[in-house]
């Protein structure tokens, strides 16, 4: 039996005298030894000659593959012998242990029928870490060990097993095997030599062996990107990619082969998005890069595979024991899914040292829960939340919201007030959402509310059941906006309970102004989401490095938003916030405010959300102007709104149904402008009085419009809420540490009338309840025969109108089963409509013939007055000729149907729209934001 150890080196001068040391220091040494140099640049040619002799180097050029190189060796060795000759493969970076040869040659003695064998990889230099037990491919072209991230080998692989694959790295083939396979593949350059040779021998009837007591140090220079040569292209990953895709495709079943194309290009596609969440743009374009590559030269898979043919002797089938099992990409998928969980948790945590730290620094460090602190290491999640007094408190408050708002439990849909019923199913968000052309009314290209989004895609994680969206954010948006309003108090200050005072505060602000009474989605939604704006707004500052600072940049961007689909003042109210920073900052002659690199982050997390919005952005500013930024998510309501004074607006009250006791806000309110007495807190105190200015100004700007003001008071009272919170941190010792005077009695009064405060707040809430108008009760509606006929045909529409006796007529046209919500944002603009609304002023005052005919003409079947009908209208409907009385079965309602068939032309033919490029950009727009938002990722070297 002949040994030939043949070593392949490229600029491996680093780690060549200690490969030689190896090779000499073998228990069982090889026959011969012949080391092959590919054109290197560094003194690795000199330390193999001096080491081997001149003799034993063979010098080739520097794009000379590997498999090239192992050939050109081979070649240059006299002719096999009649007995068994060994070829054993090194790398210039691999170290093999004394006795790894001697155990290769026992395991293929003592296997004879084994033709490749292989032995176990460590890392070098960690010398314990493993890297390879034997290798194999999964159906996405990943290569798979079987081994744990980071494992160390403590015997728990040692077996000597079948295998597809062993690495190059010390790989011991029989010659003839070898070169009867024709060696590695000449289009594999670098990286998948061993799997796409392990797989074809295997194909051939050949077996394969790993040999765990036979042990190879290995530094994998080239794969961790150490060296760089001509063969790994720009990158390495791209290259060890485009390997993997042309291994799979190559040796894969022919029945196969048409599943895999389809789901590398489609795997590569997704897991290129996965790397750019996890903020890793350049693995994500290598990836792309090399699925494009290889499927742009269909001639090599072809090549390689008929090359294959020629060689094969078993069937496929045979060798699939050998692959990974199928279910394993799943599973890596899922650990990819909880790396960026992880990511995203630490980004967001951190850890208990630093949280003991914190404690010791000035508010502005961001002081965070330590609670937990006094627990032992090992207390369990059970023992922990029931030791949390924060725990405990967010615990009640879920209780309190099934208490407060039991008025709204049961079957049927929340609706009533400003809340219409929520669609069947999430997909008619989307719908509505993703249309150019609504059938609304007499037709609408007015562009959707981008709240839709939002809600639509909760509602698509939420299994499509749009109702539960509503009901979740309406019945537990107290606990949710008071964690959120916690979680942000938390970084300001380092006490608990005052970070828990104001998280309870400002929870309660949206059943006691009302919005949950009187269903104002949008004030809602605004209170759950506006203290994760404030909280990613932290990181803006000057004092935070420069990749935190464009992170929480976008990641504000995302959030501000998001609480602008719901509430657009909010993003108006930002655009001000900002330019009275700036302006503060030029006057002060604040120089790191001033410069790009300061005021650059801010600008970008305020003008990148009008690009977040589109298409509703663009098309509404262009159509209804400045107006539609100052509306909410929902119906006006108007009705619901009583006469506002002075003293509701500095208190924070929206004088409306179902609304809170004005004095319920005093404590607060008191509480923050006694917080301006405090100098030490002084700085984030008077912030918050800036923001609270701000809200007021647009509180007086936007009343005189009569509609209701909910966010800009909410804003308000979130200002108040963080005043007084963050100067009441340690208000006792501060308090104490004064001599008697007149600051302690009056001190003394205001904290507990602050802390008094959200306590009523909350027995108001749980004794009162949500006393309409929002219930579930089915919405006032036309008949259902109405309905099912529109729903059929939605030419067939129905004309409701509303009017009472000295009212304004109004009248809407229902082309389904009735208004739900997000239709109201689609209807169509007056101006539009102005015509019909003519015919029906007509219809309603001095009727004529014509006006059905034309009514017909606008797609209308039925005609429908709500109760109580006005008695005029509806002797003025009976008596002109084209309809028919209709059955109403609701007191004091009537219904008409049309004698003549509606027309079948009546809603306009769509015509082009800029919608679905502006939603291609909103799109795109949307990921790099959350690109650009994530955690930073390290690349594993």
């Amino acid at each position: 039996m002949t040994v030939t150890a043949l070593l392949v080196s490229h600029d491996g001068a680093r780690w060549l005298p200690a490969v030689l040391d190896g090779l000499e220091s073998q228990t069982v040494r090889p026959d011969r030894v012949l080391a092959v140099d590919t054109g290197s640049v560094d003194a690795s040619h000199d330390i193999l000659a001096g080491r081997l002799g001149l003799e034993a180097v063979l010098s080739l050029p520097e794009r000379t593959p590997f498999g090239a190189a192992v050939l050109a060796g081979l070649d240059a060795l006299p002719a096999a012998g009649p007995d068994d000759e060994w070829l054993w493969l090194l790398h210039d970076d691999s170290r093999p242990a004394p006795d790894a040869l001697e155990q290769l040659l026992a395991a293929a003695a003592a296997n004879p029928s084994a033709d490749v064998l292989g032995p176990k990889l460590r890392e070098w230099p960690s010398l314990r870490r493993l890297l390879e037990v034997g290798i194999t491919m999964s159906g996405t072209g990943r290569r798979e060990t079987g081994l744990e991230r980071g494992e160390y080998d403590q015997g728990q692989h040692d077996r000597t097993r079948d295998v597809l694959a062993v690495g190059s790295a010390g790989m011991l083939v029989r010659r003839s095997v070898f070169l009867a396979l024709g060696g590695f593949d000449k289009r594999l350059p670098m990286f998948g030599n061993d799997l796409d040779f392990g797989w074809r021998a295997a194909r051939a009837g050949h077996r394969t062996l790993v040999v765990p007591e036979a042990v190879l140090f290995h530094v994998e220079a080239a794969h961790r990107g150490v060296r760089r040569t001509p063969l790994t292209t720009a990158s390495h990953r791209r290259a060890a990619r485009s390997a993997a895709l042309y291994t799979l495709l190559a040796n894969c079943s022919l029945v196969a082969l048409p599943v895999q194309l389809v789901r590398l290009f489609l795997g590569s596609l997704l897991r290129a998005l996965g790397l750019l969440l996890v903020r890793a743009p350049r693995e994500a374009y290598d990836e792309v890069l090399a699925v494009l590559g290889t499927y742009a030269r269909p001639h090599r898979i072809v090549a390689a595979r008929l090359a294959r043919r020629r060689t094969a002797t078993v069937p496929a089938r045979d060798v699939r024991h050998l692959l990974a099992p199928p279910w394993l990409p799943y599973r890596h998928g899922l650990d990819m899914v909880t790396d960026l969980a992880l990511a995203v948790a630490a980004q967001a945590g951190e850890t208990t040292s630093a949280r003991r730290a914190a404690r010791t620094e000035a508010v502005e460090a961001g002081p965070v829960d330590d609670e937990a602190e006094n627990l032992p290491a090992d207390t369990g999640l059970v023992a922990r939340l029931l030791s949390s007094p924060t725990a405990g408190v967010f615990a009640l408050l879920v209780l309190l919201a099934l208490v407060g708002t039991r008025g709204l439990l049961g079957s049927g849909l929340l609706s009533g007030g400003a809340l219409l019923p929520a669609p069947g199913t999430a997909g008619d968000w989307w719908r509505v959402y993703l249309e150019s052309w609504h059938a609304d009314g007499i037709g609408s290209g007015v562009p959707a509310a981008p709240y839709l989004l939002p809600l639509a895609l909760a509602g698509t994680l939420l299994l499509g059941k749009a109702w539960l969206v509503v009901d979740l954010l309406f019945l537990l948006c107290v606990p949710l906006a008071a964690f959120g309003g916690f979680r942000f108090l938390r970084r300001l200050t380092p006490s608990r309970w005052a970070a828990l005072w104001g998280g309870v505060a400002y929870g309660l602000l949206p059943v006691l102004t009302g919005a949950v009474a009187q269903g104002r989605l949008g004030t809602v939604a605004a209170s759950v989401v506006l203290p994760w704006v404030a909280h990613a707004a932290l990181f803006l500052g000057v004092r935070h490095d420069r990749d935190r600072r464009w992170r929480a940049a976008w990641r504000t961007a995302l959030l501000l938003a998001l609480l602008s689909s719901f509430v657009p003042q909010a993003w108006l109210v930002a655009v001000l916030a900002v330019v009275v920073l700036l302006a503060f900052a030029a006057a002060t002659g604040a120089r790191e405010w001033t410069r790009r690199s300061g005021w650059g982050p801010v600008a970008v997390a305020v003008l990148a959300v009008p690009v977040l919005l589109l298409p509703w952005s663009v098309l509404t500013l262009a159509g209804r102007g400045a107006d539609a930024w100052l509306a909410e998510a929902g119906l006006p309501a108007t009705d619901l709104l009583g006469p506002l004074g002075l003293l509701d607006v500095v208190l924070g009250r929206a004088v409306a149904a179902g609304s809170a006791p004005v004095w319920l806000s005093a404590g607060v309110v008191l509480a923050a402008v006694a917080s301006l007495l405090r100098r030490d807190t002084r700085t984030p105190v008077l912030a918050s009085w800036t923001v609270l200015v701000l809200a007021l100004v647009a509180a007086a700007v936007l009343a005189p419009r009569g509609e209701w003001l909910g966010f800009p008071l909410l804003l308000a009272q979130a200002a108040a809420v963080t005043a007084a919170a963050v100067a009441g941190t340690d208000i006792a010792a501060q308090l104490s540490g004064r001599s008697f005077g007149w600051r302690q009695p009056v001190g003394a009064a205001v904290v507990v009338v602050a802390l008094v405060s959200p306590v009523l707040g909350l027995f108001w809430w749980a004794a009162s309840g949500i006393d309409g108008p929002l219930d579930r009760r089915a919405p006032g509606s036309v008949p259902t025969y109405m309905t099912d006929a529109a729903t059929r045909d939605p030419d067939s529409g129905v004309l409701v109108v509303r009017s009472t006796e000295g009212s304004d007529l109004e009248y809407l046209v229902l082309r389904g089963d009735g208004q739900r919500l997000g239709d109201d944002t689609v209807a169509p603009a007056p101006e539009d409509q102005q015509e019909l609304t003519d015919l029906v002023e007509s219809l309603a005052t001095a009727p004529q013939a014509t006006d059905v005919e034309r009514l017909g003409a606008h797609g209308v079947e039925f005609v429908y007055a709500a109760p109580p009908a006005d008695p005029v209208l509806v002797g003025n409907l009976d008596s002109v000729s084209g309809l028919t009385s209709a059955s109403a079965v609701r007191p004091g309602s009537r219904a008409w149907q049309l004698e003549a068939e509606p027309s079948d032309e009546a809603l306009p033919a769509p015509e082009g729209s800029p919608r679905p490029v502006l939603l291609g950009v909103q799109g795109l727009a949307l990921v790099l934001a959350a690109v650009l938002a994530a955690p930073s990722r390290r690349v594993r070297r």
